[in-house]
């Protein structure tokens, strides 16, 4: 039976008569707690609210963040730190709404999640800068190390009507250190490892430094970092590995049957040769040695006119071991050099215009070995080179006070040279590679491919009242890869109350095909498939609506509650091709094919208790649906729960952090039959696609005979088991789980630190879900020296 919508489902009602008279609730034990409790000091009386903050994410222009009509969410240096995050990925795993997740198949390192739409639908960026160097459309979130990081802003929702493509689920904006002292240096050294059943005799070394300098019209910044580890291993063997030198192993009573399984089909499921296998060595998590050199500097010409630079170089080295039954062991590395340099300039004209400028260059590029061990026959050597050159202009004018126009103009250049999609003689006129005529291997088999993506957009920023503030905003994009789009989004703001913020937005947002999805070409003979793309592909669309509300009461609790829904068309995936190809192989190709639904209501409550002690709550609830199938998106679960807990000891310099949390079950696709609903296996996928309902390879269970090939690929896209050729689905639920991390450190000659601690103290994981680094202990010493500015030193007590 098709889903309600969350608005008029009984969960939904229940959920949202929860959240009203829990704010009532929570408003009364305030009233009276002001009334009784004897007048605090001002220290502990101090509102939380990060307002003086500068955030540019919402509007890409400068705005106070509590004066932000665009909801935007900040993560400031000190959240970073009290969560002892070393990545990006590590500081956004506390924030309600995100999910940040273990790569799935073909993506790399951590992804991550908005209000339940998949990585490749966020778009990252680095100082305002597009990232590159995505991997089946997810970008790896420890590639980022925090070394550098100022702070981290998130907005919601579709905003591709400001940023383009790829912001369906909204924009991380990662904003890099700015030299802010005379001179300032700083230094973090960490090691950290766990249990020698999973990380064997090795660790993690954490190396970083940075200095600063400023003067009075120049400001420079240097941010060096080298990491380097040696993995981690969950997989089921024991054996010592040949080139790793690291054991390969599995949790403690670890069972490799599906969950809720009976005797008898436990046995089934034992004698069925093609399901049951010897485990073969492989790792987990990779192995690796990076290095990350940065630069922000700053330079103010003449009075209004400035200019910014930001350069970084990060080098990725990463070594792991994989397995392909029944016999092939491979030893992996992959090396990545990831740059990136852009310069800008922001010129502000008498009183009523600002120009701002901006270019910027990056290049991704990936090498990727695989060597079978004891055998030739199956090396791969691939080199991927992404090159993207991007063109921003933008005229704001200030036509009073409240009212602020901008009109900007944005050219984007993008280049791919993969192994991965079609070379071009195959894919160009004349559509013969004369190599290949005289059975000669081609120099370079490499396909090339290149698009030009020209962008206009007009916003405007209105304070109506001192209540209502309003921001429309409208963009037309051209991509020569497949044309063109017109974007609107609009944002409301209504301030009811002194303490009380009400933010509301609609847009529109899209995805273009990516090359691979255009231009994808891989075989693999020896397991019987072929993956090509689709040139046709129509851009994946998006619309996005937020309402959140906004209550700081008693100054020292903040309220914050967001309903969301999103709906996206033509999510691109792989489905089966008509006909088998002329080679015998059985032929997937991309193809826009489903929608999807996500809503849900995300909350959280933080509360100052003392001068020393803040808490943090928050709660998520995430409903999804593919609408053709009726079935969850997979690996989604209906609620999640965030819990902080902050403790800062000013007299002995001490304190503690502890952050939580907790997954609920997530729904995870199986194929039905009559014994068991069996998990689809990612080797039995053939590695075709990420894509939630991707059909799996089989023969189907159709009641009905000889029906006819609309019928049949009627059937197949809606999973009717009573007339499908191809295998049906059902969905079973699993890795509820919870991570509890804990950090604490002491501080000495004021400014120097010490700190240990410990991620995942339950040691929750899952090798089939959840392949997250098991229990990891770590210790470690920061320190900065400093030299304040001249205004500072006279001031008392400094």
């Amino acid at each position: 039976m098709k889903k309600l919508p969350l608005a008029v489902s009984l969960p939904g009602i229940i959920l949202y008569l929860s959240f009203f008279y829990m704010i009532n609730a929570v408003s009364l034990i305030a009233q009276e707690a002001k009334e009784e409790a004897p007048q605090k000091n001002k220290e502990k009386q101090e509102e939380i609210d990060r307002g003086s903050t500068i955030t540019v994410t919402g509007t890409r222009t400068k705005k106070l963040l509590k004066n932000t009509t665009v909801r935007t969410e900040l993560l400031d240096k000190k959240d970073i730190d009290s969560m002892g995050a070393r990545t990006i990925a590590d500081a956004l795993k506390n924030v309600p709404g995100l999910e940040v997740r273990p790569a799935e198949n073909g993506q790399r390192g951590e992804t991550i999640r908005i209000q339940g739409l998949s990585a490749q639908n966020v778009l990252i960026l680095v100082d305002g800068q597009r990232t590159t160097g995505r991997f089946n459309g997810a970008i790896d979130l420890s590639r980022f190390k925090v070394e550098d990081i100022e702070r981290i802003e998130i907005v919601k929702g579709a905003s591709s009507a400001l940023y383009g493509s790829d912001a369906i689920a909204g924009v991380i904006n990662i904003i890099t250190k700015e030299a802010k002292s005379p001179y300032r240096g700083d230094f973090r050294t960490l090691y950290g490892t766990g249990r020698k059943l999973y990380y064997g005799n090795g660790g993690e070394f954490r190396n970083s430094g940075s200095i600063g300098i400023k003067k009075e019209d120049f400001s420079t910044q240097f941010t060096v970092g080298w990491h380097r580890g040696d993995g981690y291993d969950l997989t089921p063997d024991a054996t010592e590995g040949t080139r790793s030198g690291r054991f390969t192993s599995q949790r403690n009573n670890y069972d490799f049957f599906p969950v809720n399984l009976g005797l008898f089909n436990k046995y089934y499921f034992f004698r069925n040769p093609e399901r049951y296998t010897p485990v073969l060595e492989n790792t987990t998590g990779n192995a690796f040695n990076d290095l990350n050199v940065s630069n922000k500097s700053i330079f103010t010409m003449v009075p209004g006119l400035k200019i910014q630079t930001t350069t970084y170089y990060r080098y990725l080295d990463q070594e792991a071991v994989d397995s392909s039954p029944p016999r092939a062991v491979f030893d992996r590395n992959n090396k990545t050099h990831d740059f990136m340099a852009a310069i800008a300039l922001d010129y502000l004209i008498g009183n009523k215009w600002n120009l701002h400028l901006n270019t910027n260059y990056s290049r991704f590029l990936d090498r990727f070995t695989s060597d079978q061990r004891l055998s030739d026959s199956l090396d791969t050597e691939e080199v991927s080179d992404n090159r993207v050159t991007e063109v921003r202009s933008r005229v704001d004018y200030f036509y009073d006070r409240n009212v602020t126009v901008s009109l900007g103009l944005e050219a984007l250049i993008d280049k791919l040279s993969s192994p991965r999609i079609s070379i071009d003689c195959v894919r160009n006129s004349p559509y013969i590679c004369t190599n290949e005529l005289v059975n000669l291997e081609p120099a370079n088999r490499n396909g090339n491919a290149g698009r030009q993506r020209n962008a206009v957009f007009a916003q405007a920023d209105w304070k109506i009242t001192d209540k209502v503030s309003v921001v429309p905003g409208l963009r037309h994009d051209n991509d020569s890869e497949y044309g063109g789009k017109t974007l609107p989004k609009l944002s409301l703001r209504y301030d009811p109350m002194k303490k009380v913020r009400v933010r509301f937005s609609s847009g529109l947002g899209y995805r273009a095909p990516t090359f691979r999805d255009l231009y994808f070409n891989f075989q693999n003979p020896s397991v019987g498939y072929q993956v090509v793309g689709n040139p046709r592909l129509q851009p994946e669309l998006s619309k996005s609506y937020n309402l959140g509300v906004e209550w700081v009461f008693l100054r020292n609790f903040w309220l914050s509650v967001n309903l969301f829904y999103n709906k996206v068309d033509n999510l691109i995936g792989f489905r089966t091709a008509p006909a088998i190809a002329s080679s015998g192989l059985l032929v997937f190709q991309t193809s826009n094919y489903k929608n999807a639904i996500s809503q849900g209501v995300e909350s959280s409550l933080t509360a100052k208790l003392t001068s020393s002690l803040s808490a943090g709550l928050g709660y998520t609830y995430n409903e999804t649906e593919d609408v053709q199938t009726g079935l969850p998106l997979e690996g989604r679960g209906l609620h999640r729960g965030n819990l902080n807990l902050k403790y800062n000891d000013k007299t002995y310099n001490w304190g503690f952090s502890v952050f939580a949390v907790v997954f609920g079950k997530q729904d995870f696709y199986c194929t039905l039959n009559p014994f068991w609903c069996e998990p689809i296996e990612l080797e039995r996928l053939r590695g075709n696609s990420i894509i939630p309902g991707i059909r799996a390879i089989g023969t189907g269970t159709s009641l009905i005979a000889n029906l006819p090939p609309a019928v049949n690929t009627y059937c197949n896209e809606r999973n009717l088991s009573y007339c499908a050729t191809e295998p049906t689905f059902g969905t079973r639920a699993v890795n509820a789980h919870t991570n509890i991390n804990l950090r604490v450190y002491k501080k000495f000659l004021q400014d120097f630190e010490f700190f240990a601690g410990v991620d995942n103290m339950l040691e929750e994981f899952d090798v089939r879900y959840n392949p997250q680094k098991p229990r990891y202990f770590y210790f470690g010493v920061s320190g900065k020296f400093e030299t304040l500015p001249s205004e500072e030193k006279k001031k008392p007590g400094i």
